[in-house]
């Protein structure tokens, strides 16, 4: 099985467990939204809550965040060495809202030689590589033009290094427009998660994505202001009946402090605690389970 890179090095896909491969452990949110609850800076305080979630059954957190949502390598790799719980590292630029006016400037080919740089070299002043190009997001109304770009470069590092590419996709269809620009330019979508597919609740949506290979993400599981997680549950369910248990990854992208559980919330583990028995009662059986959880994000990851 192929390794994957975290940010203390390469491990083997399988060697990384159960995964959520979409979360935030660092991240600060409060240049856009001015609301200190997306301020995640601590890294005692983040290492506190990965030993509940390593105590829980967890072993590896995917950080999708990148520019414009300012971005730790160093320090993912300080809560990494400290727990035992890998991180993987995401590279890229947010959406609209969160990008720098630079990049107004930069061609196809220049933001993708910044990525190729964080994947292959490192991110700056570091040797720790990014492990994913994610999340790349775009405004859940349409496809701005600096946001078809980072699409684009995207696609064209994955061809050439093979790494993969997440999204944000929020509410609407839009994932559907994003997969279009990814494809034209090459992205592998054996390679490619459209995300938050779960913010939009009908579920033909996820089969439209399923149905041209991509993988989808249920990751905003435990965001009640998006669905109810009983209702993620049983359309989980009823995706993996009609035969899609292969391309469907679940997480729940914290990203806030009100949801980690030294401020009284579930923190990561809530996954395992809380929405695995829902999946469960919906008659998701362990074997699959075990596919979502370990297997599948283990094969997006590592690209077998």
């Amino acid at each position: 099985m192929r390794s994957v890179e975290t940010v203390l090095g390469p491990v083997i896909a399988e060697d990384l467990g159960f995964i959520l491969p979409h979360e935030h452990l660092l991240v600060d949110t409060y240049d856009v939204r001015r609301n200190s609850d997306g301020v995640l800076l601590e890294l005692s305080t983040m290492c506190e809550e990965l030993e509940f979630y390593r105590a829980a059954g967890g072993n590896t957190i995917v950080d999708q965040t990148i520019y414009g949502l300012h971005p730790d390598p160093q320090g993912l790799a300080t809560i990494s060495q400290a727990t035992g719980v890998h991180i993987v590292a995401g590279t890229g630029f947010y959406h609209q809202q969160y990008y720098p006016e630079w990049l107004d400037q930069w061609s196809v080919s220049q933001i993708a030689d910044r990525f190729t740089s964080h994947i292959t070299k490192g991110f700056p002043g570091t040797d720790i590589k990014a492990g994913i190009m994610g999340e790349l997001g775009t405004h859940h109304r349409g496809v701005k033009v600096n946001e078809r770009k980072v699409l684009e470069a995207a696609a064209l590092v994955q061809r050439e290094t093979k790494t993969p590419i997440a999204t944000h996709a929020l509410f609407t269809e839009v994932g559907i427009t994003q997969l279009d620009i990814l494809e034209s330019a090459g992205a592998d979508l054996d390679k490619t998660l459209i995300g938050h597919c779960d913010t939009n609740r009908d579920v033909e949506y996820s089969r439209k994505l399923l149905r041209r290979g991509v993988w989808i993400g249920y990751d905003a599981i435990g965001q009640l202001d998006k669905q109810r997680d009983e209702r993620r549950a049983k359309t989980i369910a009823t995706l993996i009946s009609e035969g899609w248990l292969g391309q469907i990854l679940i997480s729940t992208d914290i990203a806030s402090r009100s949801r980690l559980q030294i401020h009284g919330g579930e923190g990561y583990k809530f996954l395992i605690t809380k929405f695995l028995p829902l999946l469960r009662d919906a008659g998701v059986n362990e074997n699959q389970i075990d596919t979502l959880t370990r297997k599948n994000p283990q094969r997006f990851l590592s690209g077998i």
